[in-house]
């Protein structure tokens, strides 16, 4: 590497095991498959001051619109309020001590999102506002990029099928959260004219809430 160019600490270990407790879903979700995946292959550890980086991927089990209703304990439709700050799921939401750590199913970085709620699908609950938590961000110069979990921008209109954070390394931190079901499967962006997408399939709204009332 160059001079100029910052050292990173790549720490590949067992992210798998975090997002297969996190997405404890029946059946469909047990042949998941997370992979790390490093910036340079022969990056080794440097000190605890140097940054650290991982890019996780998954294989992710196909579910349509009925599967990911089932599997919901609640559905919003609902608008991206605001983006909170990335935590390390540390006591004081840094990075651990022990870098040997990082990137381990006790250790990761996640990121909260606020939904304003216009409306519950399913189960509707008394909050015009649910978290929803997706594994992944960024924590001073230490990033976590996790592909398989949804975009989630300010201002933007969704539909996001909800579920029960079951991830040992984070259900029990401010555990009034949601994860998004089937990760990006589980979020449709909608537009005003009805329409509601995703990576690889276009619908429109009135279609999604027909099969959840089903």
């Amino acid at each position: 590497m160059k001079n100029n160019t910052k050292y990173m600490i790549i720490l590949i270990g067992a992210l798998s095991l975090i997002t297969l407790s996190a997405l404890a879903l029946s059946g469909s979700q047990d042949n998941i498959k997370i992979t790390s995946t490093p910036l340079q292959d022969n990056a080794k550890p440097v000190n605890n001051d140097m940054p650290l980086y991982c890019e996780s991927s998954a294989s992710l089990v196909p579910l349509n619109d009925t599967e990911l209703s089932n599997n919901s304990d609640t559905i919003v439709v609902g608008i991206v309020k605001k983006i909170l700050p990335s935590k390390w799921n540390t006591a004081d939401g840094k990075r651990p001590g022990n870098t040997d750590d990082a990137f381990s199913p006790s250790c990761l970085i996640y990121t909260d999102i606020i939904i304003s709620v216009d409306e519950y699908l399913k189960n509707p609950l008394s909050s015009k506002e649910v978290k929803v938590r997706v594994e992944g961000g960024t924590v001073g110069n230490d990033t976590l990029i996790a592909s398989y979990e949804p975009s989630l921008e300010s201002g933007e209109k969704v539909l996001l099928y909800l579920m029960k954070d079951d991830n040992p390394g984070t259900k029990d931190i401010d555990p009034d959260h949601f994860r998004v079901t089937g990760f990006i499967q589980g979020k449709y962006t909608l537009t005003d004219d009805g329409k509601a997408t995703r990576p690889g399939k276009n619908t429109t709204l009135d279609e999604l809430s027909s099969t959840i009332k089903e």
